[in-house]
């Protein structure tokens, strides 16, 4: 395969940002799970809101320090929108621990939530299958989509826990954690170039990552040159799984291309804030994603399910990397 050498003859997820999105008014919330979609959706309006284009860093990457949130007595990260749902959770209220459980499990395994203590609003989403005749009296399964509501509790609102906090990685052992994520990348099989004078894309058309060269990667105040080349190549990783022959996620119909392109930057955002956090990365600053992060916020305004839309595809795309990992 021959590929280009510049980014300008490229369609790529990482170009062009800017305001697509129109203004419409958004009703208020009706019902509990409306509320939810609202309370996510004005938590991330007010992250994005605080963005800086002349000073950008990544409006996720201080939550992804804070690590998965995980359930400690099933051992089960949470999934899908609750990972930023819980990130929010525990940056707005100061929480360490990423330890968070129903109040019914806190209480089975002897310690106890606080008295006083507000809860966090999660989500659950089940598909109820049911079994049916059609008018032509032929069975058919219809498949209902249900979304259910759960309320959980940090490990720092309960009594008789001892919780873990998040400590910043250590730095003797970046070499071993880059050395992992080598293997991560490898083992996704995507064709990763590192070509001279370009910036990061995935290209589309032709299925390769460009990358540049790791001499062009330096120091910043917030992270090394070693962590922001590889958080860099995650946020072009999730960029990756959209490809026809994986997920599909690229063919949006009645979706304009602009607003495509913003939409896939969402994607990418959430889904590297999680890739590093699996992987203990923080987040490459990069001044053309803060300048998608202004449309999104339009969007967001418009739209209260667009997050929990991003969301779904970003963990879709974090699954399909992680199930190329050897067992």
């Amino acid at each position: 395969m021959a590929h280009p050498t510049s980014a300008e003859a490229l369609v790529s997820y990482d170009h062009k940002p800017k305001h697509y999105f129109k203004e419409e008014a958004m009703s208020k919330p009706t019902n509990k799970k409306e509320e939810f979609y609202q309370t996510i959706t004005n938590a991330i309006i007010e992250l994005l809101e605080k963005v800086s284009l002349e000073d950008y860093q990544p409006p996720f990457a201080s939550l992804a320090a804070q690590g998965l949130p995980i359930n400690p007595f099933t051992e089960n990260q949470y999934q899908g929108v609750n990972i930023p749902c819980l990130w929010f959770y525990q940056q707005k209220r100061g929480f360490n621990s990423n330890h968070w459980a129903t109040f019914k499990q806190w209480k089975e395994k002897g310690a106890s939530v606080r008295k006083g203590e507000k809860g966090s609003t999660i989500c659950f989403y089940k598909t109820l299958l049911i079994d049916e005749e059609n008018e032509q009296g032929e069975d058919i399964t219809n498949k209902i989509p249900m979304m259910k509501l759960y309320t959980v509790f940090n490990a720092q609102q309960v009594d008789g826990y001892e919780h873990q906090e998040n400590l910043p990685p250590n730095e003797t052992d970046l070499v071993k954690r880059i050395a992992l994520v080598d293997a991560f990348c490898a083992n996704t099989k995507a064709d990763i170039l590192h070509v001279k004078g370009s910036g990061a894309y995935y290209n589309n058309n032709q299925d390769f990552i460009a990358m540049p060269e790791t001499i062009n990667f330096v120091d910043t105040a917030h992270s090394t040159a070693t962590e922001n080349y590889y958080s860099t190549l995650l946020h072009e990783l999730v960029h990756f799984t959209g490809h026809k022959s994986r997920l599909d996620r690229f063919e949006n119909k009645g979706i304009s291309r602009k607003h495509a392109y913003a939409f896939e930057e969402l994607i990418a955002e959430l889904g590297s804030a999680m890739l590093c956090a699996k992987l203990n990365i923080i987040q490459q600053p990069r001044e053309d994603h803060a300048q998608y992060i202004k449309s999104w916020l339009q969007a967001l305004k418009n739209d209260n399910k667009l997050v929990f839309k991003a969301s779904a595809q970003s963990a879709r795309a974090v699954e399909y990397l992680s199930n190329l990992q050897p067992s």
